[in-house]
């Protein structure tokens, strides 16, 4: 009969997509993305015309879902067979993700990749190998300028797993003797960043207690001794000692004394707003800046 016909036509056109019957779109979309690995845009059109036969011949297949999600194959991979990979690429993953990411910024006009798919882990595993100091500088300048976004300080403390970094910090510890650990560790960056944000969020009082209390018991060393020898800093320095004084004295009324008859130190502060606006103030001096307590540096007036 015709509709037996059909059938065989669909069961043979799928070339194993296995289209017949109750699917599971994760199936689906595994065997996708194999022939995406593989550059089959033909077997890809093949079953957008199978499917579209199938689903006029055999209305009780659900195939709508399926047709939708091959439709989107086959565009990634007009996409992705377009797409030119710079040749000064040399990492394996920014390699195998690229065309992804190109394919991303056409369509959402950025290619920062939601997490929850294989290529938002790629792009999470970029992030890392960046902060690691693993990709060249000309691969992160290009991903720069395509507007992907690469971690913050405050990222890593997030992203990492607690237990891992603590057991590098319990490492580092025993092979230096102490706990202050450069903020721009270049063995690994990461590890530097993540003591620097454990610091801050305790001085917050943002950091989980169960994390507290297991740093505590390695008596991880909360102040940081070391000394960067940039005139920002050590103005900082001497900015959040005097504010965090006044503010466990008597709050932000107390802050706000000090600012009213100390000229320096708001002129200092109204500097940084002014660098601020201008572009010039880079990301981690903001978040210095954001942790002046008691005081919001970015308010007019002051």
């Amino acid at each position: 009969s015709t509709c037996s016909t059909c059938w065989r036509r669909w069961q043979w056109s799928w070339w194993g997509l296995e289209f017949c019957g109750p699917l599971s779109n994760n199936i689906t979309a595994i065997k996708i993305k194999t022939m995406r690995l593989f550059g089959r845009k033909e077997l890809l059109l093949l079953a957008l015309a199978a499917a579209d036969e199938a689903f006029a011949f055999v209305p009780n297949v659900r195939t709508k879902n399926s047709v939708s999600c091959v439709k989107s194959a086959v565009d990634d991979a007009d996409t992705a067979a377009s797409v030119q990979i710079p040749p000064f690429v040399a990492s394996p993953v920014l390699e195998q993700i690229y065309p992804a990411l190109i394919a991303h910024k056409d369509k959402y006009g950025n290619p920062n990749i939601p997490l929850g798919s294989v290529d938002g882990k790629r792009c999470k595993t970029l992030r890392r190998l960046h902060f690691q100091n693993k990709l060249t500088e000309e691969e992160a300048a290009h991903l720069t300028d395509l507007g992907f976004r690469f971690h913050s300080f405050e990222d890593v403390y997030y992203e990492c797993d607690f237990d891992e970094m603590l057991q590098k910090l319990l490492d580092y510890q025993q092979e230096f003797g102490t706990f202050q650990i450069p903020k721009k560790y270049e063995p690994d960056p990461e590890l530097g960043a993540w003591v620097t944000m454990l610091r801050r969020l305790n001085q917050k009082d943002d950091l989980p207690e169960e994390q507290v209390s297991k740093l505590d018991a390695v008596e991880f060393e909360w102040i940081s001794t070391r000394k960067c020898g940039s005139s920002f800093m050590t103005k900082y320095r001497e900015v959040l000692d005097k504010l965090t004084e006044r503010f466990r004295f008597g709050g932000d009324a107390a802050v706000a004394e000090l600012l009213s008859s100390d000229a320096e130190i708001k002129k200092w502060i109204v500097s940084q707003r002014q660098v601020h606006a201008n572009g010039k103030l880079s990301e981690s001096r903001v978040q210095y800046m954001d942790d002046l307590p008691g005081v919001d540096w970015m308010k007019e007036p002051l």
